[in-house]
């Protein structure tokens, strides 16, 4: 139950008892709203938030960084991949497992040469199937992505935590005894196993999966129903084993792990936007992560996601002239590869009306180019008026700036947006603020900071 539901729910006991004098119920310090409380969760990994001269501010050194209040505190999680792993899932656990305060290592499955999709490019390790690298993460800073190794040289005694990811790369490593021999290993042992998707292939070879309940994607779910206690839901834990079903549950699973970690974790942000409408424009050279992770942490958070696709000024990749499908500066596509179309909607930004969302997210890379390009500021300074929430984040104040929305504002984001804002009249700090709140302006920094981000948009929709 998210964190501002049960303080309703004692809110509600408190007003109809007998025994509670109403004075204790107007207390502040006692009753707490969606906005309070939605700040005290995203306080609650060690973070500041400060709330000062009408600003909310994420400051200081751990912005973008590994928590040192998450759930995960001081645990080692290993995430094991070969090429052809989901993009997806990775971009989340890469942002989400430091944000619960966990260490996350790849282990790359890194000598296999024989599956890759795409030209292997020597000293690189392994990719993703829409191309993405791991070590590190490209336009990833902070610390959250800083560890990766080759697991012929890890340890299974060095981790509290194994995940194997889905897409294809669990079928490429199935087949290697260096692989099986360490996920036997770990079985032998305390170590909590997770998988999502396929990934679940190397711990059945292993034989991890006979017996327990479970749950998997089609590729795996004929195998599942016949040795295990297969599951039709999100996600399964069954004692030190965690699976999810689909790339859209990875959040879940991810969730479910603190929970098992940490027995007084509780989740305040499932479903905690339920209700609310998001709109991302987006078109060609959009930032990958930038927009793959909000969309995934935003579903989990119950908000509906509204993709609003515009043709952009230049496009990358010429042989998908005349298609709707835009690509980003990675490889994901939109439609989405990994997410299914039930899960959000996606139309022409020109159909979109401003009746249809309550917070517009304007992503990085050269997607605000093309916004300001295309001609888009009219339509923000609509959006403005009607009174709706604008976050940006990286490059995404660009237009903002150009659309004159952010004088008299602060704002953060990448240093490429400085001049932009501050010839606008706004206030530009991307050196202690890893995001902002100003009013009905919202902003995060970079990459590192989505998670914060993600708070800083969710505080603002729950103050409305």
């Amino acid at each position: 139950m998210p964190f501002f539901v049960r303080y309703r729910a004692r809110q509600n006991y408190l007003r109809n008892s007998p025994r509670c004098p109403p004075q204790h119920f107007y207390s502040e310090h006692i009753m707490k709203n969606p906005f309070t409380a939605a700040i005290a969760a995203s306080k609650s990994t060690g973070i500041e938030v400060i709330e000062a001269e009408g600003l909310i501010k994420w400051q200081g050194d751990l912005g973008g960084n590994v928590k040192p209040d998450g759930p995960l505190r001081g645990k080692r999680i290993g995430v094991i991949i070969a090429s052809e792993f989901s993009d997806f899932q990775v971009y989340y656990l890469a942002s989400y497992i430091g944000e619960m305060g966990g260490i996350c290592d790849f282990l790359l499955v890194d000598w296999v040469t024989w599956k890759n999709t795409r030209p292997n490019v020597p000293g690189k390790g392994v990719r993703g199937m829409w191309d993405l690298g791991v070590d590190p993460i490209p336009v990833m800073g902070g610390n959250k992505n800083q560890h990766w190794t080759c697991l012929k040289d890890a340890k299974v005694a060095d981790y509290d935590v194994l995940i194997i990811p889905g897409g294809h790369s669990a079928d490429v490593m199935v087949t290697e005894p260096d692989v099986i021999n360490f996920v036997e290993q770990a079985h032998a042992t305390d170590v909590i196993l997770a998988t999502i998707g396929a990934g679940s292939m190397p711990l059945i070879r292993a034989g991890a999966m006979h017996g327990k309940r479970c749950t998997g994607d089609r590729a795996v779910k004929f195998m599942l129903q016949k040795i295990a206690r297969f599951e039709e839901v999100p996600v399964v834990v069954d004692g030190d084993l965690l699976t999810a079903r689909s790339t859209a549950d990875t959040p879940a699973l991810l969730r479910a792990l603190c929970a098992l970690v940490d027995t007084e974790y509780e989740d305040d942000w499932k479903n905690a936007l339920k209700g609310k409408r998001v709109l991302i424009p987006a078109t060609d050279d959009f930032e990958d992560i930038e927009l793959v992770v909000p969309v995934m942490e935003l579903l989990y958070r119950g908000a509906e996601v509204i993709i609003g696709h515009f043709e952009a000024e230049l496009r990358a990749r010429p042989g998908l002239l005349g298609s709707e499908t835009i690509t980003g500066n990675f490889g994901v596509t939109i439609p989405f590869q990994e997410i299914p179309d039930s899960f959000y909607t996606y139309k022409p930004l020109n159909d979109v009306r401003m009746s249809d969302f309550d917070v517009l997210v304007i992503t990085g890379a050269f997607n605000p180019w093309n916004m300001v390009m295309t001609g888009q500021a009219d339509w923000l300074q609509e959006a403005n008026t009607a009174g709706k929430i604008l976050s940006a984040i990286c490059h995404g104040p660009i237009p903002l700036a150009e659309a004159g929305l952010v004088s008299g504002r602060h704002l953060t984001g990448w240093e490429a947006s400085r001049d932009s804002v501050e010839i606008m009249g706004g206030s530009f700090d991307c050196n202690e603020a890893a995001a902002l709140v100003d009013g009905r302006i919202v902003t995060g920094r970079t990459p590192a900071e989505i998670p914060e981000f993600i708070d800083a948009i969710s505080v603002a929709l729950l103050r409305e």
